[in-house]
């Protein structure tokens, strides 16, 4: 093979590959697939030998000035797949290569590695999609444990991917029953520690690779079988560039490598419902051995203002719960004290200075916090704006709701439960507790769950906020041993009625049936052109011009909708607008929008990004 001019691709938002030349010294040990050090735009950069070619159209062309691996860092399989990785979400197929790597293989770090040769399978697996529905999570492993066996009697390894770190170890208590190899994979490690786990699993010495949603990367020879627990997830899915979704590259990887996928969840996404049944996946449904009583509390007659947040049927419900002994969690989603605090006389509300959202006060530490950055401030004691001397907070978070407990149950031990506690309190009798309540499921007994305001589920600015309260809701119910109390304004609301009855394809009926008369997936799907910047209405002009731009080139298939305030319209003293675009493939909104984003000239301060599938 003539090595004379490599062609490199660049983590960079810009096409390649790029034409270099290859020095005489260099040229036995250069292969596709190794990290390069080269310059490129002036600047020394780290780049990825793609492919090798006899001549180039440019001279003189840049020298290779070394190679960084022994052997390639991406082997054939990997480039195909970050090749297809660009094309579907948007992004150079550099930028998709560096998303494959571990973090200090992005860097100048030179990688020395042993490659190990692929186990030849015993007899060939077969490729399944497997969506295993459990009702009651205590169900699953068994089924679970014996298919990763299979998979490694024939000499095959396992991708198995978790939404949160939270829940990696019980996942490896549980795999001692195979008594296999494993190795955990994540992003969060120090990146000395992920290389050092990155090199074990490239010399195969796991057969499970554990970790969260960039183990979805993991360079696994022989792969048999990816495993995607509680997919319905919304932790799956990357939010910064290249926004990817763990499941989609899943099934990429499947169809490259020819393995099996295992999809695993008691409330799968709508999407995944969907795609099963038009698919003919095989569906494997366990149905709980006990389902804990629910009850829904209607609370459109009732002022908590004027009594408590606490309606009266829950509160005879935790009174009676304290005098068996047993457990109460009373569920909100929202931290703090207070959400808002404003002026009655002028109406000044205090608000984050880098997000323009309203601070929430924390009653511990004094202070008045923004849920999206770390701006912290100390609550004034008097309204800057006009001559009041009173400022009044509302909104309820699970300090005053600890508070409340606190008020009517004097004499029971209460404990808040959010991300940031260590451990689960499990001395007390009432545990206020956020969602991170879920990452203990099944772990101790909770006698009474209640939902304090189900309904704040719902108002998400979100075409899946009705599959995600059904979700939790099932969630909830299967964590009660005895009763879920659900306190709400929208008592007809059919995820809970769905969760009432336990009437699954119910709900994924009416779900799909709104999904397909609004234009979202999994009926169509949607690309988010977003653009941010520090000066609003500069953003807001470039984003309707944009528009325009899409709007007059638009083929026909394809919706453009008109520039709108994201859903956090600031965001670290970034305005942000998105252009939503739907149609009915991805590749055909991609080979439309991606020229006219490239061609369209954006002042230096503002940037766009393009989020498919968001």
């Amino acid at each position: 093979m003539n090595k004379r001019i490599a062609q490199v691709i660049v983590g960079l938002p810009v096409e390649g590959p790029f034409d270099y030349s290859v020095g005489k010294s260099l040229r036995d040990r250069i292969a596709v697939g190794q990290r390069v050090r080269m310059v490129f735009n002036r600047r020394p950069s780290i780049g990825v030998v793609v492919r090798f070619q006899k001549n180039s159209p440019f001279k003189p062309l840049n020298p290779v000035l070394s190679i960084l691996d022994d052997y390639p860092s991406l082997d054939e399989k990997a480039l195909k797949l970050t090749r297809a990785f660009g094309r579907y979400y948007g992004c150079s197929w550099g930028e998709a290569a560096q998303t494959w790597l571990p973090t200090a293989l992005r860097k100048a770090k030179e990688l020395q590695w042993t490659p190990c040769g692929e186990d030849k399978a015993e007899a060939p697996l077969g490729k399944k999609v497997i969506l295993l529905h459990d009702k009651s999570p205590d169900k699953r492993w068994p089924f679970i444990l014996e298919t990763i066996r299979k998979v490694w009697e024939a000499k095959r390894r396992v991708i198995f991917l978790v939404p949160e770190a939270s829940l990696i170890e019980s996942v490896l208590q549980r795999l001692k029953e195979v008594s296999c190899p494993v190795i955990v994979l994540d992003k969060k490690m120090r990146s000395s520690r992920e290389l050092e786990q990155w090199i074990k699993v490239k010399e195969g010495r796991a057969t499970v690779v554990v970790g969260t949603r960039s183990a979805v990367f993991a360079p696994v020879s022989s792969l048999g079988l990816i495993v995607i627990y509680e997919e319905e997830h919304a932790a799956y899915k990357q939010e910064q560039s290249p926004h990817y979704r763990a499941q989609t590259i899943a099934q990429m990887r499947s169809q490259s490598e020819g393995c099996s996928l295992l999809y695993v969840s008691s409330a799968p996404s709508a999407e995944t419902w969907h795609k099963a049944k038009k698919e003919r996946w095989t569906k494997i449904t366990y149905e709980p051995d006990r389902l804990s009583e629910m009850q829904p509390v209607d609370m459109t007659n009732y002022n908590p203002q004027r009594t408590s947040i606490l309606s009266f049927p829950l509160q005879s419900a935790i009174q009676e719960t304290l005098t068996a002994q047993g457990k109460v969690v009373l569920f909100m989603n929202r931290k703090g004290f207070s959400t808002q605090t404003r002026c009655p006389q002028c109406g000044w509300t205090l608000k984050c200075p880098r997000c323009d959202v309203n601070l929430t006060y924390l009653y511990v530490s004094k202070r008045m916090v923004c849920r999206h950055c770390s701006f912290k401030t100390e609550l004034p004691g008097f309204c800057p704006h006009c001559p009041g001397s009173y400022l009044r907070s509302s909104g309820t978070g699970i300090e005053k709701l600890e508070s409340e407990a606190a008020r009517l149950y004097p004499h029971a031990r209460i404990s808040r439960y959010d991300r940031q506690t260590a451990e689960f309190p499990r001395e007390a009798d009432v545990v206020i507790a956020t969602q991170a309540v879920l990452k203990g499921q099944g772990a101790f007994p909770v006698d009474l769950m209640a939902v304090v305001n189900f309904d704040a589920e719902l108002h998400h600015m979100d075409f899946r906020s009705a599959q995600k309260a059904f979700a939790l809701l099932v969630h909830l119910r299967q964590f009660a041993v005895r009763k879920l109390l659900v306190q709400t304004r929208m008592i007809d609301n059919y995820c809970l009625r769905a969760v009432l009855k336990g009437d699954f394809d119910g709900f994924y009926r009416k779900e799909l049936k709104f999904r397909q008369e609004l234009g979202f997936p999994p009926y169509k799907h949607l690309a988010a052109v977003g653009l941010r910047g520090s000066d609003e209405e500069r953003v807001f002009e470039q984003a309707k011009d944009l528009y325009a731009r899409l709007e007059k080139r638009k083929p026909q298939g394809i919706d453009v909708l008109d520039p709108h305030p994201d859903v956090n319209p600031k965001l670290r003293d970034k305005y942000r607008f998105t252009i939503l675009l739907k149609g009915l493939s991805v590749k055909d909104i991609l080979a439309y929008a991606t020229p006219v984003i490239k061609d369209f000239k954006r002042r230096h301060s503002t940037l766009i990004t393009l989020n498919v599938d968001p």
